[in-house]
């Protein structure tokens, strides 16, 4: 049986820093995995391979048996935006839009209609108990508030892997 999620001696560099020095793991279907070790380790640069956000240097990456790291930009985001999820560790969103765009934002980029992306969005802010920030921007939110905001946008196209980077609570 092929693993969901694979990779096979990846190796990452940001110049003359290897990050990722060979790394092997597979993560079956529903299966929850953490990542952890100090700062400045590679489990960002892990995630951001895994998640197709990165290329390796080397090595392959596999979601459901086809080699990630083959395809090219297009594929690679098409795939963000309708099979992976992806919380960032400082959540990343877009200051100049309301809490309710940014949760509908990646169904927009997938073709949704406004109204009902708006639904969409404003049902996965009602799940995490931040539907009463719909219409602020995140400079008026706490922490806790934009990274609730962030968990919403990750999982308004209901993705099959949820990819959290540092998924710490916030107050």
């Amino acid at each position: 049986m092929t693993a969901l999620l694979s990779a096979r001696g990846v190796v990452k560099s940001y110049g003359r820093t290897q990050a990722l020095r060979g790394v092997t793991l597979a993560i079956e279907a529903g299966e929850i995995v953490a990542v952890t070790g100090p700062s400045g380790c590679g489990k960002s640069t892990l995630l951001h391979c895994l998640s197709a956000i990165l290329r390796p240097d080397a090595g392959e990456t596999s979601y459901r048996g086809e080699r990630l790291d083959e395809w090219s930009e297009a594929e690679r985001s098409k795939l963000r935006r309708s099979e992976f999820g992806v919380l960032f560790q400082f959540g990343q969103l877009v200051a100049e839009l309301t809490a309710a765009e940014n949760v509908a934002l990646p169904l927009l980029l997938a073709g949704t209609k406004r109204s009902e992306a708006r639904t969409a969005a404003l049902a996965w802010l009602e799940r995490l108990g931040v539907e009463s920030l719909a219409d602020s921007p995140p400079g008026e939110m706490s922490g806790g508030e934009q990274q609730r905001t962030a968990l919403a946008r990750a999982l308004v196209t209901e993705p099959r892997v949820l990819f959290a980077d540092e998924p710490e609570r916030k107050r």
